[in-house]
C-alpha cells in the first residue's frame, strides 16, 4: 500500500514538473512587457492570423515573433528561443498557447508564461506586419535574397550572405531584438547587383556585446525587405 502511494506521488510530481509554466492575464503580461526586462513574446497563431488586419484586435502584440504551433513551426524551431529568458506565449483564445507552453515545458524551458484568453482578451496596443520593425511577412516579390546566417546558433560571430537583383539601390542590413528594437546597422549604403557577405559579431552600434537570445536580420533594398532569424549563445 505504501509503495503504491509513493508511486502515485512520484507520478503526480512528475506531471506537475512536466507542465510547470505560469498562467498570466493580459494585464500581467502587459506589466511584464512594460518592465523592460529580458523577454520574448511568441505568437503561436498561423502567419495569416498574426498579420490579420481585419480581426479585432488587428495584428499582434508589438515585438512578438511568429512561431506557429498548429503547422509545426514552433516544434521545429524552438531551439532558436533563449531557454533562460522569460517567454510569453500567446494565441487567439488560449488553446494553442497552452499546448505550446506545455511543449516548451517539456523541452526544458523554465520560465514560460501562457497568456490566458489570447488576443481575444488583449485590449492594449497592437501592430500590423507592415508596421513592425521585424515583419512577419517579407515585403515585395523580387530576386532579392537573404541567406540563413551561418553558423546559427553562434557564439562569437556569424556570416550573413545576401544577393541583390539587377540595378543599383540603397541597401540596409539591420539587426533587431525580439522586441523590435534596433540593435545595430551592419550595412547602410548604395550597392549594385551581386552577392555580398556581412558579419555580425553580436554587438550593438556602440560595440558593446549584447545578451544571448533571438535576433533578426532585416535586409531592405529599394523598399523590398527580407527577414531572417538567428540565435546568439554566450
Amino acid at each position: 500500500m505504501r509503495r503504491t502511494a509513493v508511486v502515485f506521488l512520484v507520478a503526480v510530481l512528475t506531471a506537475a514538473l512536466a507542465y510547470a509554466h505560469t498562467d498570466v492575464t493580459p494585464a500581467e503580461a502587459k506589466a511584464m512587457i512594460d518592465a523592460g526586462g529580458p523577454l520574448t513574446i511568441v505568437d503561436v497563431r498561423e502567419e495569416s492570423e498574426y498579420c490579420d488586419s481585419t480581426y479585432s484586435p488587428p495584428g499582434h502584440i508589438p515585438g512578438a515573433i511568429n512561431m506557429p504551433y498548429s503547422s509545426g513551426y514552433l516544434q521545429d524551431h524552438y531551439g532558436e528561443l533563449p531557454i533562460s529568458e522569460d517567454i510569453i506565449v500567446v494565441c487567439r483564445s488560449g488553446g494553442r498557447s497552452n499546448l505550446a507552453a506545455n511543449f516548451l515545458d517539456g523541452e526544458g524551458f523554465t520560465s514560460v508564461f501562457d497568456m490566458l484568453g489570447g488576443m481575444n482578451a488583449w485590449v492594449y496596443e497592437t501592430e500590423l506586419c507592415c508596421q513592425a520593425s521585424v515583419p512577419g511577412l517579407d515585403v515585395g516579390q523580387t530576386g532579392l535574397s537573404l541567406e540563413v546566417a551561418s553558423p546559427n546558433p553562434f557564439g562569437v560571430e556569424t556570416e550573413i550572405f545576401y544577393t541583390l537583383p539587377n540595378g543599383q539601390g540603397a541597401v540596409t542590413l539591420l539587426i533587431y531584438d525580439t522586441r523590435g528594437r534596433l540593435v545595430t546597422r551592419i550595412v547602410d549604403e548604395p550597392k549594385s547587383a551581386g552577392t555580398y557577405r556581412a558579419v555580425w559579431s553580436g554587438t550593438d552600434d556602440g560595440g558593446r556585446p549584447v545578451s544571448s537570445g533571438v535576433y533578426f536580420s532585416r535586409l531592405t533594398w529599394n523598399g523590398v525587405s527580407k527577414t531572417g532569424r538567428m540565435v546568439l549563445t554566450r
